[in-house]
């Protein structure tokens, strides 16, 4: 019996003791207490010791730190209780007082309600001295985007009664600074003008009110480091180095002054160019295709493109996850860059299939026709490209998105074209006015995508003082589904010149079709009824011999290019087109004319503030033959909006003994303009024009004889109601009679 008790009281100390004793050293329960606004969750969030766990009084001093750090207690200690079980912890914390209020003083330049927008208390919450002090540095960051870059921000914490404090922001503003000067040191080899022009920073300037030049933003200012760098890489310093740029305020907080020092390094030139891997293309071809050449220099931008290029070949070969990785050596001791263009162009892909989602209204077959890509094809990332152009020009659509989505098959791959509709029904009333027709009332009913066929229907109504007109148009895009764009309209139009009236009424109808990619052929016709009426007896002669009654019955033929990248809003591209019309003689009517007629226009991005430059020639002639007249109404009138600006309508032309104007057998004019952003978000937009041109009858002309000038400024905003242009031109050299300045501003769709 005795042997019996010695063993248990061994087995008791040699295995139940430890594992008692390991018991007591686990903590069991883990406890909170002296909290009443901050969450109990929130505080357990910050305490990484857990029920359960060893019992570890250095994690526990870490997560009292933790707790301590949120700001929110102005003490916390720690309460160990042991019991037979284990031990049990216990956090107890004082809460900081609360916020009752929060005062903001010293502040005239910015609003008190912008500056509570930043801040990071509020009221009704507990005390955190640490959030004090991050909202003291947003209202310093608000101030410095305002261009205060000596403020001066502190705090002051009232306490009121035993649980409530309130916080008093101290404002001391300092006068506005702006910056006076750049300073560019070290750079001998790219001037100090084209190195600012290449910065987001600028100096102030006359008009900083408007464009915000003069303001530090140390943000963009580190952009305008590696702005440089690119810059110079560009043109073959491979090695510049942009140091950090010296910000000087002077002491009374006015002006400030920035120092940016280069070391340029030397100029590096390109030595060997190759290429490696999958080479499916002859190198000569590869090579042909390259902007950067040997001996030329080291063109960081040009190196790119090529890469790019590289790319569209191998997709447009069906590789669409080809692999272009491009690998510079530097030989420092000769200036020379090799450059070696590792290629792998993995798997051949074709289109297994074409998934359209989002198209809630535009049926399948109307998104499907505007792609040049089908199920089956090989990719090619220059058909997806034109695709993503060709449905964005269809104006049907806010977004588009063109997504490649792998399949199981390794050789195929799926398309999903997302896009978003836009609405494309338009009822809308516009009222305008201008120099010549005064008050303008319009009105506009149209429908782009006919219950989503792509259908085109416009019915359109102006009225002025000097003009009426009516017309109805319906457009049926890819007629009998062949490649085929069909057209017809009806009009009645009515114009009051100084001393005489017409009225047009008749209709057409054209058809027009891709010759080629971006080029399309068209054949059309009109037929319409004018009569010339109200001519008064202070008339000329040649006027009075326009009364009566004609009919002209004319078909035309016409050529177009466009390649604009998106319709609504333009910036880059080209639209040209030329077209000729024969009317009279086997065509029947009563006048007899030949007109022909060309314009070039082209979209150029302006490299800077998101702006485009616009360039537009049109040339035309127009003759009479088989003995007949030249009615007036038929002839170019170069003056007004959408020729020459800063002259009435017309006026840019020949005109008759009683100084009105009659029209011209010949027209040639360009058009000039800068169209930059006003207000992003909004579409609005400004342009500063420049035209030149004439309407004249002796083709001297066309040697630009008499050519007549105009400039002037606008606003273009693409509005709910349709577009909006509103542009005030100046006539430059005004002859006597002739107005100085003409206003036009319309609203609504025009056609």
């Amino acid at each position: 019996m005795k042997e019996i008790a010695l063993k248990f009281i061994i087995f008791f100390f040699v295995f139940l003791c430890p594992l008692f004793a390991q018991n007591i050293d686990r903590i069991i329960k883990i406890d909170i207490i002296g909290n009443e606004k901050i969450d109990r969750a929130f505080i357990m969030n910050q305490i990484k010791t857990k029920e359960n766990d060893p019992y570890d009084l250095e994690k526990l001093r870490e997560d009292l730190k933790n707790i301590f750090k949120t700001g929110f207690f102005s003490d916390v200690q720690i309460d160990v209780k042991e019991t037979d079980k284990g031990k049990v912890v216990t956090f107890v914390v004082i809460e900081r007082q609360t916020i009752s209020a929060i005062y903001i003083s010293g502040n005239e330049k910015i609003k008190t309600n912008d500056i509570k927008e930043k801040l990071k208390i509020k009221t009704n919450t507990v005390l955190n001295t640490e959030k004090i002090k991050e909202s003291v540095e947003e209202i310093k960051k608000l101030y410095l985007s305002k261009g205060y870059y000596a403020i001066k921000v502190t705090y002051e914490i009232i306490y009121e009664k035993e649980y409530d404090v309130n916080v008093k922001f101290i404002i001391e503003e300092p006068p506005k600074s702006y910056i006076r000067k750049i300073v560019i040191n070290g750079n001998k080899n790219i001037k100090t003008k084209e190195i600012k022009s290449a910065m987001k920073t600028s100096e102030k300037g006359i008009f900083s009110w408007f464009t915000g030049s003069g303001i530090l933003d140390e943000e963009a200012l580190d952009e305008d480091r590696r702005n440089i760098e690119a810059l110079y890489h560009d043109r073959g310093y491979v090695r510049v180095k942009i140091a950090t740029p010296d910000i000087n305020i002077s002491k009374d907080g006015r002006e400030i002054t920035i120092t940016l020092t280069i070391d340029e390094g030397k100029q590096y030139k390109i030595d060997k160019i190759d290429f490696t891997g999958d080479v499916i293309f002859k190198k000569d071809e590869l090579y042909a295709m390259l902007k950067s050449k040997k001996d030329n220099i080291f063109r960081a931008s040009l190196y790119q493109e090529d890469v790019l290029k590289l790319t569209d070949m191998y997709q447009d070969k069906g590789y669409a996850f080809c692999e272009i990785t491009p690998l510079t050596t530097v030989d420092d001791e000769n200036q020379k860059v090799n450059i070696d263009f590792e290629i792998k162009k993995n798997e051949e892909i074709y289109i297994n299939r074409i998934n359209i989602v989002g198209n809630t209204k535009t049926i399948d077959k109307v998104i499907r026709r505007e792609l040049t890509f089908a199920e089956g094809d090989r990719f090619s990332s220059t058909h997806i490209k034109k695709s993503r152009r060709n449905l964005k020009n269809t104006t049907y659509f806010k977004e588009i998105d063109l997504k490649t989505v792998k399949t199981d098959d390794p050789s195929k791959i799926n398309i999903d074209l997302t896009v978003e509709e836009r609405p494309t029904g338009t009822l809308s009333v516009g009222v305008g006015y201008s120099t010549y027709e005064k008050v303008i009332l319009s009105g506009n009913i149209s429908q782009e995508n006919f219950f989503g066929t792509g259908r085109k229907v416009y019915l359109t109504a102006g009225i002025g003082s000097v003009t009426q007109e009516f017309r109805l148009t319906y457009v049926e895009p890819k007629i009998f589904d062949l490649d085929i764009d069909a057209s017809t309209n009806i009009f009645n139009y009515k114009r009051a010149m100084d001393s005489y009236n017409y009225k047009k009424t008749g209709g057409g109808f054209g058809f027009s079709r891709s010759l080629m990619e971006d080029v399309k052929g068209s054949i059309s016709y009109r037929y319409d009824r004018t009569r010339v009426t109200n001519i008064e007896d202070r008339a000329s002669v040649y006027i009075k011999e326009q009364a009566g009654t004609k009919v002209t019955s004319a078909p035309a033929v016409g050529i177009s290019k466009n390649t604009i990248d998106d319709i609504l809003n333009p910036s880059k591209g080209v639209a040209a087109d030329a077209s000729l019309e024969f009317a009279g003689g086997p065509f029947g009517g009563d006048n007899y004319f030949v007109r022909g007629v060309a314009s070039y226009g082209q979209y150029i991005p302006a490299g800077f503030w998101d702006s485009t430059f616009f360039v537009k020639g049109t040339i035309g002639a127009i003759r009479p033959y088989g003995g007949r007249k030249l009615p007036i109404y038929e002839k170019f009138y170069v003056g007004g909006l959408y020729s020459v600006r800063g002259f009435k309508y017309g006026e840019a032309g020949p005109l008759d003994s009683e100084g009105e104007v009659i029209g011209a057998k010949n027209q040639l004019f360009f058009n000039f303009e800068w169209i930059f952003p006003i207000y992003k978000p909004a579409g609005i937009k400004g342009v500063v024009f420049y035209d030149v041109g004439a309407g004249f009858d002796d083709p001297e002309g066309f040697m630009l004889k008499g050519m007549r000038t105009g400039a002037g400024v606008g606003i273009r905003w693409f509005s709910p109601i349709g577009p909006i242009r509103l542009e005030l031109g100046f006539n430059l050299f005004p002859k006597k009679g002739e107005s100085r300045n003409v206003f036009d501003f319309t609203v609504g769709t025009q056609y």
